[in-house]
């Protein structure tokens, strides 16, 4: 899947079609690129002109670096399916069920790697399989010429990928390198922002759930930006491990923002109002600091500036943090351990945010040629059962339609195969693939509209291919402003890709209207029984959600409780998962956002959890909370194994959170000297232990993970 179809999906809305020049260049590029494909397929009296125009729009990207990637791992699955598909050819022409057999495995082996690679190797993977399908297929139907078949289509696909590369590079060339730069700016921008919405007390609880959501539209958006660049030249290139690290950083941004707001949103109790009172004018001030680097591209994309002005922010933070902790002892324990806890936090924040843009910033400007090299990305694959579920449901798709197809004798047989493979696209790395299929199936049938009524009103008074060109242009021009609007990617591409497919169909215009329409309703019925195998056997990531968060919960939580691990690596390893799940959550599905909300609380928790342990042992702590905070973290760490594995969570749950309560409450009855060292040591420990006290209230469905299991 795309980022624009990502960032669309995660948003939940439907934005306008983009007007602005960078789209319009993108839109006339493409169709420019679709009728160069047909203009030369018709030179070389190519069998099927159509699929070197619909190519280009497969592959439409609007930047350089995702067409190179995305067309590079076209050719090469191309090229393996085309040999595979002779290869079977030579095998079993003579006998039609050995070779359905056979390519229904090799589809679904394609699928199945598809599923454990990722970005545009996983794409590469498909197409091996797509063209293998093809050519075994209507190479068997004339053995003969099988050859002279698998090399017409192979050279097809490759006119039309080179040809939209050629586009990408020529016209108004966009770097994916320049678009990270600017994703860069502005997904800091709209985090800072995120932050100081936060840090006020005002900001309503509708407002800064809506913020959240398109922020972690924009992060996911960033990442996928990320994996193109590493396909432009080499002064293009970036860090591939420093980008990653600016995408967890960014992680914990929305993780403790969102923090931040619930606990000032649940500022309470006795002594809280003289507490808040006390923190408030420095969190409206460093609110303000933030908005305005924030608001100021020279601010934000200056790393020292940003370092200082951060600086700034945290030190202000720092001077309040020892006005509160000079109160230890003299003040209501939990009301002083809200308000350090919110001033901690805080700084943590500011810290990720600086740290995400300079990391970013430092790799982006790296001009190593090894730095852009695309590693073995397997962080975000699929695990080997969910795997092999997408490889069985693809393959039962091809075999039903080849057993339709043989059972019938049907002249249309094969139209309707590549139909449905192309739906089966759809089904690779995507929870609820129905709803983008549903989009391209009606989108392509409306393309197929467009060029039959072409084909009947248009073409027969157009002489010369200059006509048709022109006619095409105009005619493709929509389809790509809606290609290069995230929003309506899927349905551009669709539409222009069916609508210049359908319409140049050899070199002779010779109309039939009725052999249109029988393609077409073959094309179109593949297309629907596949997405309603999809429908029928859902693939989802639920079991890797549940395994993510019994493995924080009930290994990595635990191990940083004991001194087992670092808390950081603790914390990289639960955003890491996270990173990997991102792009598979719907956030407009409670139990998804549950998820995402619960991962990243618990990556907060390790850093909690790995204070504690160090406060346990500090030489300021009192003995007695020494051992309070040693018997808690050993026996938090066992509820929450306990936790991890309990198929009724409820009672661990309340076990888990009782026991937080009973150290919060063993701290706050100790006898302390106000202001004194070991006052704000225990005071400290205590603002460690409100943080995961809330994890059980904000994060409580994470931590119960029912509604989780049964995807309500």
């Amino acid at each position: 899947m795309s980022s624009a179809a990502i960032t669309a999906r995660l948003q939940g809305v439907a934005s306008p079609v983009d007007l602005g020049w960078r789209n319009l260049v993108f839109s006339a590029r493409t169709a420019a690129a679709a009728i160069l494909a047909l203009a030369i397929a018709y030179w070389l009296e190519l069998k099927d002109p159509q699929w070197a125009t619909l190519t280009v729009y497969l592959l439409a990207l609007p930047t350089v670096g995702g067409a190179l990637a995305k067309g590079a791992w076209r050719a090469v699955g191309t090229l393996v399916g085309g040999t595979v598909g002779l290869g079977l050819v030579a095998l079993f022409s003579q006998a039609a069920e050995l070779l359905v057999v056979a390519t229904t495995l090799l589809v679904a082996a394609s699928f199945y790697a598809s599923a454990r690679l990722r970005n545009y190797a996983a794409y590469g993977a498909l197409l091996a399989g797509y063209s293998m399908l093809l050519v075994a297929y209507e190479g068997s139907s004339d053995p003969l010429n099988a050859w002279t078949i698998a090399a017409d289509r192979t050279a097809e696909i490759l006119i039309g990928i080179a040809c939209g590369v050629l586009a990408s590079l020529l016209i108004w060339p966009r770097y994916a390198g320049d678009a990270l730069r600017e994703a860069l700016s502005h997904t800091f921008s709209g985090l800072a922002h995120y932050v100081a919405a936060a840090l006020r007390l005002s900001t309503a609880l509708a407002a800064f759930a809506d913020l959240r959501r398109r922020m972690v539209a924009d992060v996911v958006s960033f990442d996928a930006l990320r994996s193109s660049a590493a396909f432009e030249a080499p002064e293009m290139r970036a860090d591939e491990q420093a980008l990653k690290r600016t995408v967890r950083e960014f992680l914990m941004v929305l993780a403790i923002a969102r923090g931040l707001f619930f606990r000032l949103d649940a500022f309470a109790g006795d002594g809280a109002q003289d507490v808040l009172d006390r923190i408030r004018p420095t969190l409206e001030a460093v609110a303000a600091r933030v908005d305005r680097v924030a608001a100021d591209p020279a601010a934000r994309n200056d790393p020292r500036r940003l370092r200082r002005e951060m600086a700034a922010a945290r030190a202000s933070l720092s001077e309040a943090t020892a006005g509160l902790e000079a109160m230890a002892g003299a003040a209501p324990f939990d009301a002083l351990a809200n308000g350090l806890l919110v001033l901690r936090r805080a700084g943590y924040v500011l810290r990720a945010l600086s740290l995400a843009v300079l990391a970013g910033a430092a790799s982006i400007q790296r001009t190593d040629s090894r730095a852009g090299r695309p590693g073995r990305e397997r962080d975000a694959a699929e695990g080997r059962p969910e795997a092999a579920l997408n490889a069985l449901r693809a393959g039962l798709s091809i075999a039903l339609l080849s057993a339709l197809w043989l059972a019938t004798g049907w002249s249309q047989g094969f139209t309707a195969l590549s139909g449905g493979a192309i739906m089966l696209f759809f089904a690779v790395n995507q929870d609820n693939p129905e709803a983008i299929a549903r989009s391209f199936f009606v989108w392509s049938a409306a393309g197929i509209a467009v060029a039959y009524l072409a084909m009947v009103f248009v073409l027969p008074f157009l002489e010369g291919f200059e006509a048709l060109a022109a006619m095409l242009m105009l005619a493709l021009l929509p389809a790509g402003l809606m290609a290069g609007t995230p929003s309506h990617a899927v349905a551009g591409i669709a539409l222009g890709g069916f609508t210049v497919s359908q319409i140049g169909v050899g070199n002779v215009f010779a109309p039939n209207e009725m052999a249109f329409v029988n393609a077409s309703a073959a094309l179109l019925i593949g297309m629907a029984v596949c997405l309603a195998v999809l429908a029928v056997m859902p693939v989802t990531s639920l079991a890797r959600r549940g395994q993510s968060r019994a493995a924080a919960l009930g290994e990595i939580l635990p191990a940083v409780a004991r001194r087992e691990i670092v808390p950081r690596r603790a914390y990289d390893e639960i955003v890491a998962t996270l990173a990997a799940l991102l792009p598979r959550l719907a956030l407009d599905r409670p139990s998804e956002d549950d998820f995402l909300r619960g991962a990243l609380g618990a990556a907060s928790s390790a850093i909690e959890l790995g204070r504690l342990a160090e406060a346990a042992r500090a030489p300021d702590m009192p003995e007695q909370a020494a051992q309070s905070l040693e018997d808690f973290l050993q026996r938090f760490a066992a509820a929450l194994e306990r936790l991890a594995a309990s198929r009724d969570p409820a009672e661990s749950v309340a076990q888990a959170e009782g026991l937080v309560a009973q150290a919060r409450a063993d701290l706050a009855a100790l006898p302390l000297q106000p202001g004194g060292a070991e006052a704000r040591a225990v005071l400290g420990a205590g603002a460690s232990l409100r943080f995961l006290a809330d994890r059980f209230i904000i994060d409580r469905a994470y931590f119960a993970h029912s509604d989780m299991e049964n995807g309500t």
